[in-house]
């Protein structure tokens, strides 16, 4: 004879809550500003406004500058002499250097393990 099993469980809304896993909550804040952190010593810096300048979004960050566009797309690297780092596409060319790094600290943050 089958035994029935029955499972009660707390909405997904909930569940995604109580892990700060909703939409544009505390995990995703936190995700977003551990990614412009981490990018910083890659952002190309003469004055270091275009890295001041960062303003976070629960999802984006916003360089703050007239030449920021011109930054991303075309900086070379060139001043790596004093900046080793530096260069064009920061936070593409950050991940995977830090990616992982940045998925363990969310995973802790979030109450849980990454792989």
């Amino acid at each position: 004879m089958a035994t029935r099993v029955y499972l009660q469980m707390d909405p997904i809304e909930k569940i995604l809550l109580k892990r700060n896993l909703n939409r544009n909550g505390k995990g995703q804040r936190f995700f977003t500003h551990e990614v412009r952190r981490l990018s910083t010593p890659y952002v190309p810096r003469l004055s270091g406004e275009l890295s001041d300048t960062a303003t976070e979004a629960p999802n984006k960050i916003t360089y703050n500058t007239p030449y920021a566009r011109r930054q991303w797309y075309e900086n070379q690297g060139k001043n790596r002499r004093f900046h080793r780092l530096a260069g064009g596409h920061w936070t593409e060319r950050m991940w995977p250097d830090r990616g992982k790094e940045i998925t363990r600290a969310v995973a802790k943050y979030c109450g849980g393990k990454a792989k």
